[in-house]
């Protein structure tokens, strides 16, 4: 896969393969820094420390990290390499197919990095999000499953977490269909490939699986919030089939997409749905009682059409580098 130094910079600075002396960015701190490189961060290679702070204007401290991670783009080139002959590529906001949607509507909250297995064309167009709770009841087995055949039957990709209950019967329900799925995952991309049902789908053309994490770490809570906010992001619409009220992972990921509007949030209000399902229609998802309803919905297409053309990173945020570097 051919790169363009933009896209090595940003390897360079946020992933955590190879990790060496210094801590890799996290997403806000690349995007902050980001917002004040004029020529982007290419420009930031092959620079010692003190010309960075001078030419960046940002803290000795920062600069001297930066230096350091950029300095190691050579070795990580090697672990990308093994990655790809594993079947794993790797995005920036750099690379074709990265999900501009998020970019325009997470923002500072955007991932820099997504490790991707399969055909990543599918992430070039908005999906139909579908989640919910681990332990549903078979009604609401019978909703995720029944939205994922319209999923399938608009030729929208499902999009999911992958994780046990909702996730994974939306999207065994959109292979079954015909349809196609994309993963996105809080748990190990490694492990998940290590599936021959999931090597197989992929190979068809059908399946994506992709992280922004390693893709050897494990499941953790921290890890599926940071991954609810993408589903969202990556679909026209996500239908939340059934949610516990003030608790769980997929009450605060649709929440927070409400609040932050992330994306469409539409919340199923039927048999099998969740003691939380009233209280995000009272947040403002949009109910959803008829499950012919739902393919309206999708023929509206992104309600959400019009580009922000707002900086990732406010002027505020970018002088924090700058009053930094005035006071190291």
């Amino acid at each position: 896969m051919r790169r363009s130094d933009d896209a090595l910079a940003t390897l360079a600075l946020v992933s955590r393969l190879s990790v060496g002396d210094a801590r890799p960015l996290k997403a806000s701190e690349y995007w902050k820094l980001s917002a004040i490189l004029e020529a982007g961060p290419s420009s930031l290679l092959g620079k010692s420390a003190a010309d960075l702070a001078i030419d960046s204007g940002i803290a000795n401290s920062l600069a001297d990290r930066v230096a350091v991670l950029v300095d190691r783009a050579t070795a990580l080139a090697f672990e990308l390499e093994r990655l790809e002959h594993s079947g794993v590529q790797t995005l920036t906001p750099f690379d074709e197919h990265y999900p501009k949607n998020w970019t325009r509507r997470l923002g500072p909250k955007a991932p820099p990095l997504l490790y991707v297995a399969g055909p990543v064309e599918l992430m070039d167009a908005a999906g139909f999000g579908v989640v919910g709770s681990r332990d549903v009841s078979p009604s609401g087995a019978e909703v995720a499953i029944a939205a994922a055949r319209c999923a399938s039957r608009h030729s929208i990709p499902l999009v999911s977490g992958g994780a046990r209950g909702v996730d994974q019967l939306a999207m065994n329900s959109a292979f079954d269909s015909g349809g196609a799925v994309i993963g996105l995952l809080a748990d190990s991309l490694s492990r998940k490939l290590a599936k021959s049902d999931v090597r197989a789908a992929i190979h068809s053309g059908v399946a994506l699986m992709c992280t922004p994490y390693n893709p050897d770490a494990g499941f953790s809570a921290g890890n599926a919030m940071g991954r609810n906010k993408l589903i969202y992001a990556q679909s026209t619409l996500t239908l939340v089939v059934a949610t516990d009220e003030g608790k769980g992972g997929t009450w605060s990921g649709a929440t927070e997409a409400l609040d932050h509007k992330f994306g469409r949030v539409a919340v199923w209000r039927g048999p099998g749905e969740g003691p939380g399902n009233e209280g995000l229609e009272r947040r403002g998802a949009v109910p959803i009682s008829d499950l012919e309803d739902l393919g309206n919905l999708l023929d509206d297409g992104d309600a959400d059409t019009t580009p922000d053309t707002s900086p990732l990173v406010s002027e505020a945020e970018q002088g924090v580098l700058f009053d930094a570097a005035v006071s190291s």
